[in-house]
């Protein structure tokens, strides 16, 4: 065999082996499929509770997409729905584009009671995703997906979007796999947090935030009469007068006949001293204290720059599976104006974060508002929420007791109320939406359900001078032509030698 031959024979057989391990990469990939997000916020790497949601499922869910290629919002939805068809078989997603496929839309849109409307050629779906399951639907609003924050328009960093897309998707999701919607009663009648009020004791907010998982807010009068059977948790939130020995009795018959109960208190200030709440002798029964105090947070580094000393920071976090997403998020928790709120030595319950060694719990108001006054109260990291659980007695089989009748349910209690404002609920940067979303699930016992923080990303455009156009022109019609041409050319040389 002459060299030429051999040659040929040698390309040849290169290009079967390549093509093989071209066949056997492919292969393996397929077997090992993985996907990685390399946005600089992991914008669309789902979290571990939306993962945990989509592993759970038990049924079929099909997820309708009404957008087109040229929307905005497309790509982004694109490749969010792709992470999750990539956690589980159970998804399917049918892409319609109103304009493309005209005849599959209209019938889906009347299917579904879906409006549209043009803008300059192109047709917007007014909701332009809807989930089903069954015989169960839910519609994901337009506005639901991508938020724009228009008041960073003139920011030198960039404007800025908030992904609510994860949100609306995985909650729409467990909206049609769980049953029917939970509900939530909010305490009022004196003078508590207010759905429908204005300023900084307005529910509205987290009214808001609770919706994104499902939660129907219900207002409810503590009086004489007992909690609906209906409300899956009853809030009081920041009661400002002292509830009687009769309204506190409402309350705890419901936690003792199953009910679920969040109190968060905040100091009030009654004459010249620290009001009592009306729950003491109530949470001392089950395990918990609620201090007559004003807690001062003393370590400069808790305490948020350029604010009043009230605002600080809260990072030490307990270990009670309420706190869990808290804890591998990060960032801590923003409160202000707190109560302490201990646990019973020798009870079952559990505190969940405390403020840095440096605080005080100040039961003496003058020497709060003048601390050099007076010989200063002692430090130590103070307490701020517990949380109680009913545990059934052991029998002599070391097996639980059976409870005759219904069993007691939960119950968190929390020194302040400030943690839930707008702003601070807002702030993807915070774990209060954690903290939020984690005590609504936990109480109503739904453990499914997730809530993503809006995360924040830099929609920043490239600005090009002339110059930088030119540059970019001639780099692309000159210079990367001209390289291959060389490269040519030395491969031909080479051979011609």
């Amino acid at each position: 065999m002459n060299a030429q031959n051999r040659t040929k024979l040698f390309l040849v057989v290169t290009a079967l082996l390549g093509l093989v391990i071209l066949v056997e990469v492919n292969y393996v990939a397929s077997r090992h499929y993985t996907r990685s997000d390399w946005t600089a916020r992991g914008l669309f790497t789902l979290s571990d509770r939306s993962r945990e949601a989509l592993q759970g499922l038990d049924q079929d869910v099909q997820i309708y997409v009404f957008l087109g290629r040229d929307e905005q919002d497309f790509a982004d939805v694109e490749t969010l729905l792709e992470e999750y068809v990539a956690v589980t078989d159970r998804i399917a997603v049918e892409w319609v584009d109103p304009d493309r496929d005209r005849a599959r839309y209209q019938v889906l849109a009347n299917q579904f009671g879906i409006d549209s409307w043009l803008a300059g050629e192109v047709t917007l779906s007014q909701v332009p995703v809807v989930v089903t399951s069954g015989e169960r639907k839910w519609k994901v609003e337009r506005h639901q997906l991508i938020v724009e924050d228009f008041d960073s328009f003139e920011d030198a960093d960039g404007h800025k979007l908030d992904l609510q897309s994860e949100r609306a998707l995985t909650g729409a999701i467990l909206e049609v796999t769980t049953g029917e919607p939970t509900k939530v009663c909010l305490a009022s009648g004196h003078g508590e947090w207010e759905l429908g009020a204005y300023g900084e004791r307005s529910f509205d907010a987290v009214a808001r935030e609770l919706e994104w998982e499902k939660i129907e807010i219900e207002p409810f009068e503590i009086r004489r009469d007992e909690v609906p059977k209906s409300c899956n948790a009853l809030f009081v939130v920041s009661p400002q007068r002292e509830l009687s020995r009769e309204e506190v009795g409402v309350v705890d018959r419901y936690l003792t006949e199953g009910g679920n109960v969040l109190l968060a208190f905040d100091p009030v200030l009654r004459k010249q001293e620290l009001s009592p709440t009306g729950f003491e002798a109530a949470l001392e029964a089950r395990g918990i204290a609620v201090g007559q105090d004003l807690v001062l947070e003393n370590d400069t580094a808790r305490q948020l720059p350029g604010s009043p000393g009230d605002l600080f920071f809260v990072t030490d976090i307990g270990t009670h599976r309420l706190v869990e997403a808290i804890q591998k998020r990060g960032g801590g928790l923003l409160m202000a104006v707190a109560r302490s709120v201990d646990v019973v030595e020798g009870s079952d319950t559990e505190v969940l974060f405390r403020t840095s060694p440096s605080a005080v719990a100040e039961t003496d108001l003058q020497r709060a508002i003048n601390p050099d006054e007076k010989e200063p109260a002692p430090r130590s990291a103070v307490p701020l929420a517990a949380v109680w659980e009913y545990v059934p007695p052991l029998g002599d089989d070391l097996k639980p007791v059976e409870a005759e009748g219904p069993e007691p349910g939960r119950l968190v209690v929390i020194g302040d109320s400030d943690w839930m404002s707008s702003e601070l609920l807002e702030n993807p940067q915070l774990s209060n939406i954690d903290l939020l979303s984690s005590v609504a699930g936990w109480l109503t016992q739904r453990e499914a359900l997730i809530n993503i923080a809006p995360r924040k990303t830099k929609a920043q455009a490239i600005v090009m001078s002339d110059a930088d156009l030119q540059n970019l022109l001639f780099r692309v019609v000159v210079l990367l032509p001209l390289a291959a041409m060389i490269a040519g050319f030395g491969v031909w040389w080479s051979r011609r030698s």
